[in-house]
């Protein structure tokens, strides 16, 4: 008697990301998702979150003064010096996370790390402007850094789906050099 043993796989096929062709903002954030989507997944680098929990952080504590100025017990003209702290105070925390985003956080993307290795990923795509920019940066050595461009009608069809593994076929290519590089600088 032999018994049949039948095993169904079922393959999650995603389904392709459709975008509006012409809008900027919705195709540099499905590129920097596939970036981040890359590194995580293909690449095996987990994202710092440190920053983004700083910012977080500090956005938590301006509203909790919003909140404060606005519900404080004590009557309007009574309660003036808790609102000039409030007002104060609020104006500071917007400056650290301006401060933290101009000077800091630039066009990075994403900042990941595995084992010893950290990199940092910016992009910049312009508006009106075809060509999508991404550098791929060691974080410890900012001089170690391949920065690469390409026109987005390679990773976008004329209907505007996003060709992704067209995408991470490029992505793999500068990798590679950025694996080079970083070896030849240690």
């Amino acid at each position: 008697m032999t018994t049949t043993t039948t095993t169904t796989t079922t393959a999650t096929t995603e389904k392709p990301t459709q975008v509006t062709l012409y809008d900027s903002n919705t195709i540099k954030q499905t590129l920097d998702d596939s970036v981040v989507k890359y590194v995580t997944s293909t690449l095996s680098y987990s994202q710092n979150q440190k920053l983004n929990y700083t910012k977080v952080f500090f956005g938590v504590i301006g509203c909790s003064l919003a909140a404060i100025a606005q519900f404080y017990p004590i009557p309007f003209p009574k309660n003036k010096p808790v609102l000039i702290l409030c007002v104060a105070l609020y104006i500071v925390i917007s400056l650290i996370l301006y401060y933290i985003n101009i000077f800091i956080q630039k066009d990075y993307i994403l900042q990941a790390s595995k084992n010893d290795d950290e990199i940092k990923v910016a992009t910049v795509l312009q508006k009106y402007d075809p060509n999508y920019q991404v550098k791929i940066e060691n974080a410890k050595n900012p001089s170690v850094n391949v920065p690469f461009t390409k026109s987005i009608d390679l990773y976008f069809d004329t209907k505007g789906t996003f060709l992704e593994s067209n995408f991470h076929n490029d992505l793999s290519v500068q990798f590679k050099k950025f694996s080079k590089l970083s070896v030849k600088d240690k």
